[in-house]
């Protein structure tokens, strides 16, 4: 049987380069797509902001620059026209003097350092705080809170010898500008206490708190009473020894509450003395509670 002729693929060497090479990769999920959009749409946006960002500051520095020059050019044509001023003591005159604003040419609005104009002012010990402010287009507002003085102390000055300071009721001693005379007379005078200088002011005085506390107490509820203290001393802290016309000493015991109770008893024992009695009392103590406070009377001459 004779043999059939081998087909042509057949005579064909096997190889793997015959092998069809074209196989198509598996189709991505649905979900790996979905991450893929995603992380490429988070990395579009980051881009995007950051790009955002630098075009909005440059933006910004551009408009900050364009308005501070433009501020600059505008203060050149504002100059002060009206200078508003408000305090107790301190006059309109001191103030303007001391600041340098009192000349005919007015500087500009604009120009003007409010904040070296209120450390200027803060530098007196008179001044408790100030504010200081631009009222456009032409006016320059300056309010100085003061410190309110409760009583008075000598001192000795090389220049000017013996001087008459103030003290608030922190304590706080300066020279006081512009008071009313009248009212400063009122004021009782400090014993009982060593000024002390630091740099160029007067270190603050421990203890005004109470004495604060018992003057505004006795101007308030008993004001003959309060007019007739002339010295009030500390040098028997906690106790306060006020010295006036009608004792020798007065001797209060600090307390937390107020001095109503002592005020009371010493404003009782006062009248029942001027209606009984033509005798001045040395001493009253009034921290002896129940107990009598008057002792060691001595007739007047």
């Amino acid at each position: 049987m004779s043999r059939g002729k081998p087909s042509k693929n057949a005579s064909r060497s096997r190889s793997w380069k015959d092998i069809d090479q074209d196989v198509k990769a598996k189709s991505m999920s649905s979900t790996a797509l979905k991450r893929a959009i995603f992380c490429r749409c988070r990395k579009f946006a980051f881009y995007s902001i950051i790009v955002v960002v630098l075009v909005g500051g440059a933006k910004l520095f551009l408009m900050t620059e364009g308005v501070s020059s433009a501020l600059t050019r505008a203060g050149k044509s504002l100059p002060i026209k009206s200078i508003e001023i408000e305090s107790d003591a301190l006059s309109r005159e001191w103030v303007l003097n001391y600041l340098g604003l009192d000349g005919d040419e007015k500087p500009n609005l604009l120009g003007l350092d409010l904040g070296i104009l209120k450390e200027r002012l803060e530098i007196q010990a008179q001044v408790s705080s100030v504010k200081i402010a631009r009222q456009l287009p032409d006016t320059l507002y300056i309010a100085i809170q003061e410190r309110e003085p409760i009583a008075k102390v000598l001192a000795e000055d090389v220049e000017r010898g013996r001087i008459t300071l103030l003290v608030d009721r922190t304590g706080v001693v300066y020279e006081g500008i512009g008071y009313d005379s009248k009212r400063i007379s009122l004021l009782p005078f400090l014993d009982g206490i060593r000024l002390k200088r630091s740099e160029d002011q007067y270190e603050a005085i421990t203890g005004m708190e109470h004495v604060g506390k018992l003057l505004s107490e006795a101007f308030e509820i008993a004001p003959h009473i309060y007019r007739s203290w002339k010295v009030v001393s500390l040098e028997a802290l906690p106790k306060l020894i006020v010295k006036s016309n009608f004792a020798k000493e007065i001797i209060f015991e600090q307390v937390s509450t107020d001095y109503r109770r002592q005020l009371a008893e010493l404003d009782y024992i006062i009248d029942y003395h001027k209606s009984h009695s033509n005798k001045s009392i040395a001493k009253v103590d009034l921290t002896m509670n129940s107990q009598v406070p008057v002792t060691n009377v001595a007739m007047t001459r």
